[in-house]
């Protein structure tokens, strides 16, 4: 019997931020904890924070999860049989990655769940709504489907195609899977493979989110160069340029009825969207509030598009505040055996080990 691989834990974050809620879950999951190692990185870019902590790294795997990703217990033991041997796992040994949904917790509050009923929409989101909600079964997948808040990789593979592209953030990830299918690499998307993270807490967090999304995405595109299947993510800006020409079209008292046709259009799919939603939640507000959310989430992520494109060629725009490049590794946990204290390699006294946790309230 393969003994289990060992799986590096990396969890990008901002200096004045804490990560101790994805670390006590870590620390809770069912996976051997001498086989798990904890590396937080600090700083303010998180494409060259995460390729730090991947050079750190020891383990086998690199296991991505963001400063706010809680996992769920069985997650890593599930995951790891992906990248078993052919004959001895449920897949074969040309996956190279692996990750799954995050969704949205049950203690978030109204907005922030409104806000992951948006994200989870196949109308509004469309492949990408997987990301955020569990779609159909294990299967070979790209970019549209994974996030780097719950992305495994095994470790070999990241470091010999060179990591993130560190000029990217966000769509690093995007990138990065491409570029590395591209070559014959391929990725699964196991839809119970789940990690839990709240959303942004109200709507100026949720459009910044939104137009940021919008903006990594030219700079994606900027990188990779235009495609065909880049078409699709110009449908939100072509969106918002209608609706400013709805606005001039039915100005000065006119009202031309054929120019909110292609809004008619857009709204019917929006309301049966929105009437699956609120079926599911059993909450018939969120046929108001959902149609709305999905054009500001669209709106939102157009503009940043358009913004992402002229920031890029114009020097009118101005360029965003550069980050600081300096990052630094804090390895809250080591590959190896507890201590006679019950406490596993450099982990914070209050760190307990999980399973001595689980057994003294059983």
């Amino acid at each position: 019997m393969m003994s289990l691989p060992t799986i590096s834990i990396i969890i990008p974050r901002k200096a004045d931020e804490l990560a101790d809620a994805a670390v006590q879950a870590v620390l809770y999951s069912e996976y051997p904890q001498e086989r798990i190692e904890i590396i937080e990185v600090t700083g303010e870019n998180p494409s060259k924070q995460r390729n730090k902590g991947a050079a750190t790294a020891q383990g086998e795997i690199l296991y991505f999860l963001d400063n706010d990703s809680v996992v769920t217990p069985a997650l890593f033991s599930r995951v790891v049989k992906h990248y078993e041997p052919p004959g001895t796992g449920e897949t074969h040994g040309s996956i190279v990655g692996v990750g799954g949904p995050n969704l949205t917790p049950k203690i978030d509050n109204f907005w922030q769940k409104v806000s992951g009923y948006a994200l989870a929409s196949f109308f509004a989101h469309f492949k990408m709504a997987a990301r955020y909600k569990p779609v159909g079964g294990v299967r070979v997948t790209g970019e549209q489907e994974l996030i780097l808040c719950n992305f495994s990789i095994r470790r070999d593979v990241f470091l010999q195609e060179g990591g993130l592209n560190e000029t990217l953030y966000p769509n690093e990830e995007n990138e990065f899977l491409n570029r590395l299918i591209t070559k014959g690499h391929q990725f699964l998307y196991d839809p119970e493979a789940v990690i839990e993270r709240s959303r942004r807490k109200d709507m100026r967090s949720f459009i910044r989110q939104l137009s940021n999304y919008g903006r990594g995405r030219a700079e994606q595109i900027l990188v990779e160069g235009f495609s065909i299947q880049t078409l699709m993510f110009f449908l939100p800006s072509a969106l918002l340029g209608y609706l400013l020409l709805l606005l001039l079209l039915n100005t000065g008292g006119k009202w031309l009825w054929w120019s909110f046709v292609p809004l008619i259009f857009y709204l019917i799919p929006a309301f049966f969207s929105a009437i699956q939603s609120a079926r599911e939640a059993r909450n018939p507000f969120l046929l108001l509030i959902l149609p709305f959310w999905y054009l500001i989430m669209h709106l939102s992520y157009g503009a940043g598009l358009l913004w992402g494109f002229a920031n890029a060629v114009s020097t009118f725009t101005g360029k965003e505040k550069q980050r600081s490049n300096e990052v630094q590794v804090i390895v809250r946990k080591t590959l190896g055996e507890m201590d006679e204290n019950g406490l596993f390699p450099n982990v914070d006294g209050v760190f307990m080990r999980a399973s001595l946790s689980k057994a003294s309230r059983s």
